[in-house]
């Protein structure tokens, strides 16, 4: 028995597309958190969202310039196909603004894994990245490996009524030594069996299929 996987169905200009999910944990207690611009790590969160708010304009600085990794790295992850991040979970060891995060792990849901490509270079361009795990990882080092500017309304315990300043905000490369070491605090699987999958996300596996002899009709 064997499954085909149809391109083309009707009108639909949905069918056939087969989404997939991965799921990535980036381990960043080994990056800097000195209140420089290298500084910050990558986090969604915003200062708002912690219980204790940074006590200072640097610390507030750290937290939007890990804000501005995260949303560099949603822009080049979904530069082939649309995604959802879900499931995440991030790690630091208190709820005050001024810690800094440890740990982030997520799910990314493609809209359609035909667009994630096996092939591309390396953050440094010394080689060729062979499987979509590998693309994945390399999108993600690239936000934590790049230099960016971006204008934000960030959270100043001095500025006085409302607490808010605009600030011109530059976020580094996280580590200037060693972007291998990068690369190796980025874990990236995708679901492929039972045990992590998430239902509809991946065509079903032939080991999976029921074995059922209905369809198998003997003419008498």
């Amino acid at each position: 028995m064997a499954t085909v996987l149809p391109r083309i169905e009707r009108n639909d200009p949905n069918a056939g597309m087969q989404g997939a999910y991965y799921t990535v944990d980036i381990a960043m207690s080994g990056f800097t958190d000195a209140e420089t611009t290298a500084g910050g790590r990558l986090s969604p969160c915003a200062a708002r969202d912690f219980a204790t708010k940074p006590t200072t304009l640097a610390q507030s600085l750290l937290v939007s310039r890990g804000q501005i990794r995260y949303l560099l790295m949603l822009s080049a992850l979904q530069g082939r196909s649309n995604l959802r991040i879900i499931n995440m979970v991030t790690t630091y060891a208190n709820t005050e603004g001024d810690s800094p995060i440890t740990d982030i792990n997520f799910g990314i849901v493609f809209e359609n894994d035909d667009f994630v490509p096996t092939t591309g270079s390396t953050i440094d361009g010394s080689t060729s990245t062979t499987t979509k795990i590998l693309f994945i990882q390399d999108k993600i080092a690239e936000a934590l490996t790049t230099t960016h500017t971006e204008k934000m309304s960030v959270r100043n315990p001095t500025s006085g009524a409302g607490l808010i300043a605009n600030e011109e905000i530059t976020a580094a490369p996280v580590l200037l030594v060693s972007q291998d070491e990068i690369m190796d605090a980025i874990t990236v699987t995708e679901a492929l069996d039972t045990a992590t999958m998430v239902s509809g996300f991946r065509p079903t596996l032939a080991s999976e299929l029921p074995t059922d002899n209905a369809d198998n009709d003997t003419a008498e």
